[in-house]
């Protein structure tokens, strides 16, 4: 997708470190040199989002929080697989945890550095960096304690940096990294406590100093508690990157997140507004992604509502997304489109735990410049395995999304690897991503119940149809030499 994004974390209290080098451990080797990029002017550089070697493919940075190092249960760790001229390929890959060499910290059970993820060029040399948030809460007296970590992008990936010395505050759920002030320069915002945003406003320094902050404060809303998830885009055209995020309670008595938008301007974010329909109904959500589906200039919304809860509405059986134009004026509403496993030519049949939306991720996989819209169904029972999972993806046109066309793909496709069983929860998280450089996503699907919660990605190609079950692969941790304890692999990734 076009678009940046910061998914669910466990993370508390954090503060920026950089890193001084860093090696790839347990044998990890690290990808091919190229040639180092020239500086980066102050437009953004085109190029691909999660590029940590400059090579002009696409990488592949999954966290895994859970994940043991050592005897150290749950502290996490960040694997990363980089793309080349054929895709990704696990050969060329990447491990990062804390006690690897010019990582700060050492590894502790219930760490669970990789909670979050986030990248962007914030040095502006031409390679994108990684920020890693790590939840520790168990130890406030620890010097590491809820650690966010930037991880440097170089000509050999992800390696070299310093540390800024400085505690830039406050608890975090959330990363999201893009201009949100339209200075040609990336921007690092982190959720905290009560739906508060903190924005630390590039260019970054050589140590990771950014050059000021702002802060938006925790609403009075009563019914505004916490961020729940937000997504970044350029919603009304103007140039510089705005905020969807779903924003709201979430408890007992089932409350769904209200979808709001968080307007860009040169001075920073402006304050918060739900986004509602022709009848004045705000939109609630469960997931969310944001990218130009329509091919008019303007990011449009994506979002997943699983059940309706304490809504006020009812909603189809099995979940749906509703789709959001931008505009000018920033999200139309009123415009709004729904999709459901009811709807005419969406695949798939209803169950009232379906999960259809349990994922949503927005990028062009068939390479006509209107991006499309992969769907994550978790509960999807495959051969009577409940909750095998699959993905259902609908095409993007100059209308918007249709569903004439739409696929399903699940672990008994032809062609998929593997087989689909009870709970493995294939579609859990969707990440689309221009690995091979050939002008088309492809689509990264994971699922973090496969083998008995040890988890594992899917990775799919595309062609001028869209996704294609030929060519797929998967790989989990035993794939990158890693234990396979039930580590549910591909819980966290960047967008």
């Amino acid at each position: 997708m076009n678009t940046r994004s910061a998914a669910r974390g466990l993370g508390l209290l954090t503060a920026i470190a950089a890193i001084s080098t860093l090696t790839a451990p347990v044998a990890f080797a690290a990808p091919t040199p190229v040639p180092a990029a020239p500086s980066a002017t102050k437009k953004l550089p085109a190029q691909p989002k999660d590029d940590f070697n400059g090579d002009g493919y696409a990488d592949l940075a999954v966290g895994s929080p859970q994940g043991s190092v050592g005897q150290e249960g749950a502290a996490g760790y960040v694997s990363v697989v980089y793309g080349s001229k054929s895709g990704l390929n696990t050969a060329s890959k990447q491990l990062l945890h804390q006690g690897a060499e010019g990582v700060p910290g050492t590894p502790q059970a219930n760490d669970y550095f990789g909670t979050a993820l986030t990248s962007a060029d914030f040095n502006r040399d031409g390679y994108t960096d990684l920020v890693i948030a790590v939840r520790r809460g168990e130890d406030p007296e620890n010097p590491f304690y809820g650690l966010r970590t930037v991880v440097w992008g170089g000509p050999k990936g992800l390696g070299r940096g310093t540390a800024p010395g400085k505690d830039f505050g406050g608890g975090t759920y959330h990363l999201l990294a893009d201009d949100f002030d339209g200075d040609g320069n990336p921007d690092l915002v982190t959720s905290e406590g009560r739906g508060a945003l903190r924005v630390l406003h590039g260019p970054f320094g050589t140590g990771g100093e950014p050059v000021r902050e702002s802060y938006i404060p925790p609403t009075e809303d009563s019914d505004m508690r916490w961020l729940f998830g937000m997504k970044s885009g350029d919603v009304n055209g103007d140039g510089i990157a705005d905020i969807v995020g779903l924003y709201g309670w979430d408890d007992d008595d089932h409350w769904r997140p209200d979808l709001v938008f968080w307007k860009g301007t040169p001075t920073g974010l402006a304050p918060y507004e739900r986004i509602r329909d022709h009848a004045g109904w705000g939109f609630k959500g469960d997931t969310l992604d944001v990218g130009d589906v329509n091919g008019d200039g303007y990011a449009d919304i994506a979002v997943g509502l699983l059940y309706g809860g304490r809504t006020g509405r009812d909603i189809p059986e099995g979940g749906k997304v509703t789709y959001i134009k931008g505009s000018a004026k920033g999200p139309l509403g009123s415009r709004n489109r729904v999709f459901h496993l009811d709807s005419p030519r969406v695949p798939g049949t209803p169950q009232w735990n379906s999960g259809f939306g349990t994922s949503v991720s927005i990028g062009d996989l068939d390479g006509d410049k209107y991006e499309d819209i992969a769907i994550g169904v978790v509960g999807t029972t495959v051969n009577g395995q409940n909750g095998a999972g699959s993905v259902i993806t609908l095409r993007g046109t100059a209308s918007g999304p249709t569903s004439k066309g739409a696929k399903e793909f699940h672990q008994n496709t032809k062609g998929v690897p593997g087989t689909a069983e009870k709970g493995d929860l294939f579609g859990n998280h969707l990440k689309t991503l221009d690995a091979n450089g050939d002008g088309r996503n492809e689509l990264a699907v994971s699922a973090p119940g496969e083998n008995e919660d040890a988890g594992a990605m899917w990775v799919f190609k595309t062609d001028k149809n869209g996704v294609t079950p030929n060519g797929s692969f998967v790989y989990g941790p035993e794939a990158l030499g890693l234990d396979p304890d039930p580590v549910r692999f591909g819980a966290v990734l960047t967008d």
